[in-house]
C-alpha cells in the first residue's frame, strides 16, 4: 500500500506518520500541494514530480499551505472521486471557517458558546454589551492568533477593532467568553480518531489564550464519557475522519465546543498521553 502525505512543509507530524507507516509496511509518499499539476481531457489527471498521483491508494492531508488558495481544496475534492482523502477537503473547509463551524454545531445541536456573526457594526456593538465579556475572532485562522477579548476595552478601541475586522474579513465574528474553573485558564483538546476519543489534554495558561503555540502548557486529562460524547458529536457535525476538538468547561461543569481542528498537530498531546496517537490514526 502507498499513501500520499500532503504538506507544504515537513514537520514533526509528517516524520511521525512516515515512521509509523513504514512500521506497518505502508509506503509514504511525500507530496507538496503547490507542486501538483492537474489535467482534464488527457490520460493522466494529477501529477507530482512526474508521478501519477492516482497510482496511490489514499491521501493524507496535513497542510495545504495558503488557506486562500481554493484551487488546492478543489483539486483534492476532484481527487476524492478516485481515492480516499483524509480529512475530506470539504470537512477541512468546515473546520477552517468559523461561521461554518458554528452553523454546523448549531444544526447538529452540539453545545457551543453563544455566537454572533454580522456585517453590521451597530449590531455587533449592541451584542458586545449583551455578552458582557466576549472575544472577537478572525473568521478564518487558528492557533489563537489575531483574537481579542473586548471586556473593559474603551469604546473607541472596540469600534476600531470592529471596523478593522470588517475591512479585513468582510464579517465580524463575536463569541461569548466562558469563565473556566480554577485560578488559571484552561480548555480541553480531545483527539478523535474514527468513533473514539483516543487521548485528551488540558491546555492551561495564566493568559486566557491557552493554545500551545501561545505558551499554553499541556497536562493529562481523563477521557470522560461526557468529553467523548460531545467530541464525537462535533466530529460528526463537521464531517471529519479525525481531528482535534477544543472544548471549554464552564464553572458549573458544563461542556461547550469552541472549535474543531481538521489538521491538528498532536506533538504536545503525545507528551502527556500513554497512547501512540500516530499509530491509532494510521491503523484507522
Amino acid at each position: 500500500m502507498k499513501i500520499g502525505v500532503v504538506s507544504e512543509s515537513r514537520d514533526w507530524v509528517i516524520s511521525q506518520l512516515e515512521r509509523v507507516m513504514r512500521d506497518l509496511n505502508i509506503t509514504p509518499v511525500y507530496i507538496k500541494p503547490s507542486g501538483i499539476t492537474s489535467y482534464t481531457g488527457v490520460d493522466i489527471k494529477f501529477e507530482y514530480r512526474g508521478r501519477n498521483i492516482l497510482d496511490l491508494d489514499a491521501l493524507f492531508l496535513r497542510d495545504l499551505g495558503d488557506t486562500n488558495n481554493y484551487y488546492r481544496y478543489d483539486v483534492f475534492k476532484y481527487i476524492e472521486h478516485y481515492m480516499p482523502v483524509i480529512n475530506p477537503p470539504e470537512a477541512l473547509e468546515n473546520c477552517g471557517n468559523k461561521f461554518k463551524t458554528s452553523a454546523l454545531l448549531d444544526l447538529y445541536k452540539v453545545p457551543h458558546p453563544r455566537t454572533l456573526v454580522t456585517e453590521d457594526i451597530d449590531k455587533a456593538m449592541a451584542w458586545i454589551e449583551r455578552f458582557e465579556d466576549c472575544v472577537l475572532k478572525p473568521i478564518f485562522g487558528n492557533g489563537g492568533e489575531g483574537i481579542y477579548r473586548l471586556k473593559n476595552k474603551p469604546l473607541t478601541t472596540k469600534l476600531n477593532l470592529l471596523n478593522e475586522y470588517k475591512k479585513r474579513y468582510g464579517v465580524i465574528y463575536l463569541q461569548e467568553f466562558i469563565n473556566t474553573p480554577g485560578e488559571e485558564y484552561r480548555d480541553i483538546r480531545a483527539f478523535v480518531v474514527g468513533d473514539k476519543v483516543v487521548a485528551c489534554m488540558y491546555r492551561i495558561s495564566n493568559h486566557w489564550i491557552t493554545n500551545i503555540r501561545q505558551n499554553g502548557r499541556a497536562e493529562s486529562c481523563e477521557v470522560t464519557p461526557e468529553i467523548e460524547s460531545i467530541a464525537l458529536k462535533a466530529k460528526r457535525a463537521l464531517g471529519i475522519v479525525y481531528g482535534g476538538v477544543d472544548i471549554i468547561e464552564d464553572r458549573d461543569g458544563g461542556l461547550k465546543v469552541l472549535e474543531v481542528n481538521g489538521a491538528p498537530s498532536w506533538e504536545a498531546l503525545s507528551k502527556v498521553s500513554k497512547v501512540d496517537i500516530t499509530r491509532c490514526l494510521v491503523e484507522h
